[in-house]
């Protein structure tokens, strides 16, 4: 009787200390944010597969965990739900280009998690929230940073750029609000504007913080000069005297006196 007892009571314990599905979730997802791949990979089987847009197994995703330590990539958990056989969760996805150059809203993930033997066999990405929102706010910061990174430091080849990605957004971060309005200013008014109701202009085109080129109506030949920005108007150096157009938006100029008009920039 006494061993039947005892054996009873070691059952239990097994059961008590065994961990929950959620359980498992939760201490794999502080892993992976940890970015530590030997803790990682106790949690997921051989056969482990991770499903999003592409398809990656075991070795793919341990493997995939370099990339995303570079950028500091990162998943807060939200919800979580366990049903028994599978696991749901709500996941919050940012990096350090969300951090620093604050990008909101973050993206939001849907998972699934499915088991055997108390290990992870996989997880499916159901749901993306929020991507559209995010990349179009990720898309307007990125490109005052690109070009303040350009003009610092010049031209920066793909490895070279991440090689030094955290020191350049550290450096970017650090700007005043002034000097980031200055920045985005010059960032947004690179590229090609061109007018239908100018009589003057047919077109501008903006390289860099002094460089721009202006087409005639009535001539295809580009002429070269400079210009300033002050507050919301840009001024261009011409030919006796200076060429004022106002900053409508990001995309748009409007030409003051004798260059009178509505210059859209092209996409």
């Amino acid at each position: 009787m006494k061993k039947i007892v005892l054996l009873f009571v070691c059952l239990i314990l097994f059961i008590s200390c065994k961990q929950s599905n959620s359980e498992i979730v939760r201490d794999f997802l502080e892993a992976a944010n940890s970015f530590d791949k030997e803790r990682t990979e106790l949690f997921l089987t051989d056969s482990f597969m991770y499903y999003k847009n592409d398809s990656l197994n075991k070795s793919e995703y341990l493997t995939s965990m370099d990339s995303l330590r570079n950028v500091e990539s990162k998943a807060i958990l939200l919800k979580i739900l366990d049903l028994d056989s599978i696991v749901k969760t709500e996941e919050k996805k940012f990096d350090i280009f969300d951090s620093l150059l604050d990008v909101s809203p973050n993206i939001i993930l849907k998972k699934t998690y499915r088991f055997s033997d108390d290990k992870l066999k996989s997880v499916t990405v159901d749901t993306v929230l929020y991507y559209d929102e995010h990349y179009k706010s990720l898309n307007n910061e990125w490109t005052p940073f690109a070009f303040y990174i350009e003009n610092q430091y010049g031209k920066q080849d793909k490895e070279d750029f991440y090689r030094n990605v955290k020191k350049y957004l550290a450096d970017y971060a650090s700007l005043s609000i002034s000097e980031k309005k200055e920045v985005k200013t010059y960032a947004n008014l690179q590229g090609v504007y061109v007018s239908k109701d100018c009589p003057l202009f047919s077109a501008l085109v903006f390289r860099g913080k002094k460089t721009v080129s202006y087409y005639f109506s009535f001539i295809r030949i580009p002429v070269a000069t400079s210009y300033e920005i002050d507050d919301n108007f840009v001024k261009i150096k011409g030919d006796g005297a200076d060429l004022l157009f106002m900053i409508k938006d990001s995309k748009t100029l409007i030409g003051e006196g004798m260059v009178e008009g509505t210059f859209i920039k092209k996409e």
